[in-house]
């Protein structure tokens, strides 16, 4: 008989003192899916779309949505001694069947007796009772406290116990009732606090249902969605009454909705000479130091405004404004004292600086890995439209900034500053523009460099830190990449796919090995160890483009190390799988391979038509001979599309002389001349990909 087992909504929330803002969201997410998971291993269903954490200021989160208020009874059947061993000759039961009696909470008579492939056994079917989420639940909470990824939890007043910040209320309900529970020396009940400021006291909740909207009554957006989205509004309507535009960057967006949990944007405004001083120079310090969000106009240029996030609601908002704009002037003047020094100082002047500070151990100083930089970009030049003197001052200028103080206070700015200082300084503008862009892109989805020595500045600098890094014995393992290796090999395939640029990967990675200065590195394990890495960087990127793994795979085992060309084949292949002849070429290309693979005679070095016995393999062969040329052709001229819609007509002699042919005919001779032809069926079959590989869905 099935149980008839409830379903509840359960809340729970642990508040604290303040919690850091950049692990905020973190531990939040953290402990909602250790929980989760835990209930789904004890085989409890809950509705996990509408199931949810929270994350404010000052308290963690998490909402349960129909969840099973009890494990259902499990029964199993349990095996005990064989018959004959659970008896003695009276038929008095042994030891071995009193034991296994008691396992099971059963009297001896009272077992079964179970037929197994082993023979006769004694056996019991053997019911668990379900736990309660009273009971299931504050032990999984225990467990995933454990798992919280706390960089320093912290000890307060005399307790043993340590959390990330002071614990001062719990609450953990189902429905309208409490769940007893005790964590951090605090008991669990209903009542939560409001805005440190508007709200005083304790905050009941009544339901689990009327959890969010309790506490917006007392200036408590908890849902940090809502405050983002109430951030961004806010800001966005302030733009449009300026006529220009916020700039918001998630990351910061995140962090703001990480300090209030009411936000009330303001607008507030600094001196125009601030203007003077490079835009992201000002965009990071408001950023970093205030946290605030710049504005700029309809032509994308900076606005002597910004929007401050307060966490309250200002009867007196001039006041307030003026706070805002008194501490972010100091801020910017910093700016304007690196900018006027840093500019005082050559970018030729910081290079000696450069030759002290260490890039790896034994890969050399930054100043030798702008060395190397530049012997690969002498290279590159051949396969881009930069000049090759440009190329040269680029890589030795590329890190001259970080000798500077504006990108001491704030490295976001590497090379950004570099490429003012340079062009300030009357370097060219494809030099200072290359400097500019060669930390580009650093994620998924940022802009590209421009300009062709930006490309080949950031590619250059990138593949060393790739190369050298693997050569030296530190590549990434496991999540640890301390070198941003992975962001590294995934950024050079975003240049040269984005840019179209016709550079051989291998070529490449090759070419880089060859300046470091490793001793007694075994280029060739090393070049197989890189290429495999960058390789499954790219594989991924693919399939996150929507290619079908089986299309990446067969694409790759040909060897088109070209991503340009890469992505003619991918386009070409992913276009010849819907047609009705791909699985008659595919299935045919698998049984060439298979025959040749398992035969003990070679293939004739060349056909030879006198020896062809059946109509089909005439027939077959003539068509070949056919598109031969065009296939030649074709296939030098890059059309991938039209080289298989040429094999397509293959498919129906193909088929023909699979059906009629008996390839592994009696006579050698005949065999080897067989095997000849399909050799170079094969071949030509695979000029574009190795379509063995393709799979198709039924």
């Amino acid at each position: 008989m099935s149980q008839n087992i409830e379903h509840v909504d359960v809340l729970f929330e642990l508040g604290c003192e303040e919690l850091p803002p950049m692990v905020l969201y973190t531990l939040a997410q953290s402990l909602y899916q250790s929980v989760v998971e835990q209930l789904q291993q004890a085989e409890l269903k809950l509705d996990l779309e509408a199931s949810t954490y929270f994350a404010s200021p000052r308290r963690l989160t998490f909402v349960l949505k129909q969840l099973e208020t009890q494990q259902a009874d499990k029964s199993t059947q349990r095996l005990g001694p064989a018959v004959q061993a659970a008896f003695n000759a009276d038929g008095e039961p042994t030891p071995a069947a009193s034991g296994f009696a008691r396992s099971v909470g059963m009297d001896v008579a009272d077992l079964q007796r179970i037929e197994t492939d082993k023979g006769e056994r004694l056996g019991a079917v053997v019911t668990e009772q379900g736990q309660s989420i009273d009971t299931l639940l504050p032990v999984m909470l225990t467990q995933a406290f454990k798992q919280l990824p706390i960089p320093k939890p912290m000890r307060w007043a005399d307790h043993e116990y340590a959390f990330i910040r002071p614990v001062h209320w719990l609450i953990l309900m189902k429905n309208n009732t409490v769940i007893p529970c005790q964590f951090f020396g605090v008991d669990s009940d209903r009542f939560s606090r409001g805005h440190r400021f508007y709200s005083h006291g304790k905050i009941e909740i009544a339901s689990v249902d009327s959890y969010e909207s309790t506490l917006e009554k007392a200036y408590v957006i908890v849902d940090q969605r809502k405050r983002e989205a109430s951030i961004d509004s806010q800001a966005q309507e302030i733009a449009n009454d300026l006529n220009g535009r916020v700039i918001i960057k998630p990351k910061l967006l995140q962090e703001v909705a990480s300090i209030t949990e009411y936000p009330q944007a303001i607008v507030g405004q600094f001196d125009e000479s601030f203007l003077e001083v490079p835009t992201q120079a000002l965009v990071s310090s408001m950023e970093k130091h205030q946290k605030y969000f710049s504005l700029e106009d309809k032509d994308g240029e900076l606005l002597p405004r910004f929007i401050a996030v307060a966490n309250i609601e200002s009867k007196q908002p001039e006041e307030m404004i003026e706070g805002f704009e008194r501490v972010i002037k100091p801020r910017l003047a910093d700016a304007v004292f690196f900018w006027e020094k840093d500019k005082a100082r050559p970018l030729q002047d910081n290079i000696p600086l450069l030759e002290k500070m260490v890039f790896e151990q034994s890969l050399g100083s930054i100043a030798d890995k702008s060395k190397r930089c530049q012997n690969l970009l002498q290279w590159l030049s051949e396969y881009m439209s930069f000049e090759a003197s440009d190329g040269a001052r680029a890589a030795e200028l590329m890190k001259t900034d970080l000798m500077s103080d504006m990108v001491g206070e704030f490295a976001d700015l590497q090379g950004i500053m570099g490429g003012y200082y340079a062009a300030h300084q009357g370097e060219s503008d494809a030099v200072s523009k290359a400097i500019s862009e060669h930390y580009l892109p650093g994620f998924v989805g940022d802009q590209m460099p421009a300009s062709a020595l930006g490309q080949a500045l950031s590619m250059a600098d990138k593949m060393d830190t790739l190369c050298g890094i693997f050569a030296v014995g530190k590549k990434p393992s496991g999540s640890k990449d301390p070198f941003a290796l992975r962001r590294a090999a995934l950024s050079i395939i975003q240049i040269l796919q984005n840019c179209g640029l016709p550079i051989n990967y291998i070529d490449f990675i090759q070419q880089t090995l060859k300046q470091l200065p490793v001793a007694e590195l075994d280029h060739q394990v090393i070049q197989l160890e890189v290429q495999s890495f960058f390789e499954n960087r790219l594989k991924q990127f693919l399939r996150d483009q929507g290619v079908g793994y089986d299309v990446v795979e067969a694409v790759l085992a040909v060897n088109s190390a070209v991503i340009q060309d890469m992505d003619a084949r991918i386009e070409a292949l992913t276009a010849f799988k819907l047609s009705e002849q791909a699985p008659i070429l595919v299935e045919a290309n698998k049984r060439i391979i298979n025959i040749l693979k398992k035969s003990e005679s070679t293939a004739a070095s060349a056909v030879n038509e006198e020896m062809f016995s059946e109509a089909q393999e005439t027939q077959l062969w003539q068509q070949m001979g056919l598109i031969q040329k065009d296939l030649q052709t074709l296939s030098e001229q890059a059309d991938y599309k039209a080289l298989l819609t040429q094999l397509v007509q293959l498919a129906a002699p193909v088929e023909a002389y699979f059906d009629q042919v008996m390839v592994n005919a009696e006579d050698t001779q005949v065999r080897a001349n067989r095997h000849a032809m399909l050799k170079q069926l094969s071949g030509d079959l695979n000029r574009v990909a190795q379509i063995q590989l393709l799979v198709f869905s039924d």
